[in-house]
């Protein structure tokens, strides 16, 4: 994490929370058990740890002259292969369905539509026969990928540097609008679909400004042992895991709980609890980006070859499968694509992807000396 060891704690519960988000899905799209009904509060905890991990990395470089380009392709080059990788591969799932069960599915124009928007990581704003309001039917956890780099962009562009009581402010405005939303959808299972759009922008603004406020307040906290962080553990998994399904309790837990968690696992951030936690750190990413797509393929084709798509806890199978094939897009695809668009984005010299992100900063550039 961020060249160094200190917060090595930050990705075995980064890892943790996408082991969470997985076994949720595997519940609701795989014919799994729901044992982790919270589950998607996972990625409220993405977001925190996002803004903690993002600042850490970039604001000081900022503050020394980085521009937004520089800080754009990075982001860029870490997100998108993966990012658009699930995207393809539920893409042409959904395609298959559209010829194989037309009338369990969107009109071909409209998958094909869909498809490109989601592809550039971008939302289906129209309601479908099949996919109703989902803005992202190719891969449905890309609609937080969408929010964390708008939110990553807002950062760099506007936020960088701002006062303290500028980010409490808005901090404190997201808190009051999730509330609100949670109150009007009885439920922070929110931001996922076009009629809960505001509800993303509640989220990640919520827990990308929590990580925000945690960092600059992470010297005044105690160096803690290797008990507090395997607390920090045990009450992530409590907290994802506790089968309360009611939006009083998701409220707690996204208010207090989980920035709890948070600022503990700071303290004792050089503790390693878990074996094989590193690895669960590196696997997070591509697991998150690539698993439900994967899923619908895996019911895809045994609801062809007449079969179920899971047989309840038989399904729960999966999660050493994806955790897999999560591997194999880390070596075999994330990592190297990385390094080869690092290498011809990030080098010095006029290629075109580094002349049209100067230009690009350009404009944020101007944009942020008249806020």
């Amino acid at each position: 994490m961020v060249g160094h060891d200190r917060y090595r704690l930050l990705d075995e519960l980064r890892g943790i929370a996408a082991l969470a988000v997985l076994v949720f899905h595997i519940g609701t799209r795989g014919g799994g058990p729901s044992i982790l009904p919270n589950g998607f509060l996972a990625v409220d905890f993405f977001f925190m740890l996002s803004g903690f991990v993002i600042a850490e990395a970039y604001e000081a470089r900022l503050a020394e002259g980085m521009s937004f380009a520089n800080f754009a392709a990075r982001r860029l080059i870490r997100m998108a292969p993966v990012a658009m990788l699930g995207a393809l591969i539920g893409g042409a799932y959904l395609i298959a369905r559209a010829f194989a069960a037309p009338g369990r599915s969107d009109p071909m124009l409209e998958v094909i539509g869909g498809n490109l928007l989601n592809l550039l990581v971008l939302p289906k704003l129209w309601y479908g026969r099949a996919t109703a309001w989902e803005m992202y039917p190719a891969n449905g956890p890309l609609w937080s990928l969408f929010f964390e780099v708008a939110v990553n962009f807002i950062w760099a562009a506007f936020l960088a540097g701002r006062s303290t009581r500028v980010l409490c402010g808005l901090v404190a405005a997201s808190a009051g609008l999730l509330v609100v939303l949670g109150l009007r959808f009885c439920t922070l299972d929110i931001g996922w679909q076009t009629v809960s759009l505001a509800g993303g922008f509640a989220r990640v603004g919520f827990g990308f400004g929590t990580g925000l406020l945690l960092h600059r307040a992470r010297g005044l906290l105690p160096q803690m042992g290797r008990g507090p962080a395997g607390f920090a553990v045990a009450a992530l998994v409590y907290f994802l895991v506790l089968p309360l399904a009611v939006l009083a309790w998701q409220l707690l837990i996204v208010l207090v709980c989980l920035p709890a968690v948070m600022l503990i696992a700071i303290a004792s951030g050089r503790e390693a609890v878990l074996p094989g936690g590193a690895l669960l750190g590196r696997l997070s990413y591509p697991l998150y980006g690539t698993h439900v797509p994967l899923l619908a393929l895996t019911a895809g084709l045994m609801k062809y070859g007449g079969k179920h798509a899971g047989s309840h806890w038989a399904a729960l199978l999966l999660v050493p499968v994806l955790l897999g094939a999560a591997w194999a897009v880390l070596v075999w695809f994330d990592e190297p694509l990385r390094a080869w668009l690092a290498r011809h984005v990030l080098a010095p010299g006029n290629s075109p992807a580094r002349i049209t992100l100067q230009r690009l900063s350009g404009r944020f550039g101007r944009a942020r000396a008249t806020v």
